[in-house]
């Protein structure tokens, strides 16, 4: 658990740093997404660790036995979260940042599993499927727009 929770904050920190590096809401957006991604292909172990499903099976005893440090597993999350609400502020967007963060994790995680469990098949590459998709970010994210 120690170890998942060292990668989840190696993640945190390179998200983190993806998003000050930004010099706009727009770019912060694109920059943190394509930080999970590319922090997921260098340390691809670290990644399977850290989204291994056995955390969930009895998450009161492992609440019990590591205590607040588990909260480190939900920083890189905030960070998605903060991009999301700090783009749709900026362009004045109506939408539920809440559910446009889900989104856009649950699309950057699938890409990502799907290259690591070398599923992602059928002539395509994660590269040049990760540069489309973040050029798209902004554009997926404003359709979430209530206006």
């Amino acid at each position: 658990m120690e170890l998942r929770l060292e990668a989840f904050q190696r993640l945190t920190t390179h998200m983190r740093r993806a998003q000050a590096e930004a010099q706009t809401p727009t770019g912060a957006l694109v920059a943190v997404s394509q930080a999970y991604v590319e922090f997921a292909l260098k340390a691809p172990n670290d990644y399977r660790l850290m989204f291994d499903a056995w955390e969930f099976e009895n998450y009161a005893q492992i609440s019990a036995d590591f205590g607040d440090s588990i909260s480190r597993e939900a920083d890189s999350w905030h960070v998605n979260l903060d991009a999301v609400t700090a783009f749709a502020e900026a362009e004045n967007l109506a939408i539920d940042c809440n559910f446009a963060a889900h989104w856009l994790w649950s699309s950057l995680h699938g890409m990502v599993q799907l290259h690591l469990s070398r599923k992602l098949a059928f002539g395509m590459e994660i590269q040049p499927l990760e540069q489309i998709f973040s050029e798209k970010i902004p554009t997926s994210i404003r359709a979430f727009s209530q206006k």
